[in-house]
């Protein structure tokens, strides 16, 4: 369990055939960059920072978009992973893909908090070969960990610990995040199927998405279904409505979860936009993507955290001049 108490969905093995068993499946990540949903706990960003996890000066050398092939967490998760993960707690952990097989991790563990996830694409692995994965493209830094043994990973996780404002996900978030951590009623991962239900609202149209092999099976759907459906709910949004009572439980959820938005999230927002761009009807005319005005409630402690971190960050800048 995390220390929310939510069971961890983080490590989840992606499949017969598929290297990297034990890793964030590249479905489960779409389903979290859809939501906007922590990688550890499934639970909602709201005002949170989205941490990410480098070592030593590797955040330095990434330039001013910091991109990374895992989906970001909580604080608290990230520090609650920098003692219970065997790979982002020792400087032991061993690199077992082809390209690093035998090579130790760099010695400090460095976790960043951004303020947002800039935008979420496809490209090909860097490390296996001939796959596409999911990146994360990250932006505006605001605090750092830098985390060089257990004592200083303790202290820092019992100081977020203490200072965790309690996330309450309202009743469509909630349906969603239990299926996410739930076994479909056939005992399989619940990834693959919540990856479908997160192409309908919006992820058919994340940018590359069709060279992420993991995605092949909504892709090359008998006469592009999935992404035929994609663009119903694109040009007309009420049909989500007939969908609600879907037998199938994920796509219900995660209608139901579009409509009872007041904003939904800003990269899902951004590969509507582009879905809008690409898709025609069949008269020619593109479709307005139905967009909120509403402001998402403000969660006053987290921007507290978050101006605490920015003053952090700022001081240990000054330090180092």
């Amino acid at each position: 369990m995390d220390p929310r108490g939510y069971p961890i969905i983080a490590v989840i093995p992606q499949g017969p055939g598929e290297e990297d068993y034990g890793a964030l499946s590249e479905q489960r990540k779409l389903v979290l960059a859809t939501y906007d949903l922590c990688a550890v706990c499934a639970l909602p960003f709201r005002d949170e920072l989205r941490w990410q996890v480098t070592f030593d000066d590797q955040l330095q050398q990434m330039g001013e978009k910091p991109t990374f092939n895992e989906a970001p967490v909580h604080e608290v998760c990230a520090l609650y992973a920098a003692q219970v993960c065997p790979f982002v707690s020792s400087p032991h952990a061993r690199l077992g893909d082809s390209q690093r097989k035998g090579q130790r991790r760099a010695e400090t563990l460095t976790l960043a908090g951004f303020t947002r996830t800039a935008t979420v694409f496809g490209q090909d692995s860097e490390l296996q070969v001939g796959k596409g994965i999911l990146m994360f493209e990250m932006a505006e830094l605001r605090g750092t960990h830098r985390l060089t043994g257990a004592d200083d990973a303790r202290d820092a996780y019992e100081a977020a610990l203490r200072d965790e404002a309690r996330i309450d996900p309202d009743d469509a978030e909630r349906r969603v995040i239990d299926i996410l951590c739930t076994p479909t009623p056939e005992g399989e991962d619940s990834g693959p199927v919540m990856a479908g239900a997160a192409w309908f609202i919006g992820a058919a149209f994340c940018p590359q998405i069709r060279q992420v092999q993991a995605m092949k099976r909504f892709a090359e759907a008998k006469d592009d279904l999935y992404f035929q459906i994609a663009a119903n709910f694109l040009d007309k949004p009420d049909m989500m409505a007939e969908w609600e009572d879907a037998s199938d439980a994920s796509t219900a959820a995660a209608v139901s979860w579009f409509h009872t938005r007041e904003s939904v999230p800003a990269v899902l927002r951004q590969w509507r936009a582009d879905g809008a761009r690409r898709v025609r009807d069949v008269r020619g005319r593109r479709p307005r993507p139905a967009s909120a005005t509403a402001v998402v409630p403000r969660d006053e402690a987290a921007i507290r955290r978050r101006r605490d971190a920015e003053a952090a960050l700022r001081k240990a800048r000054r330090r180092k001049r």
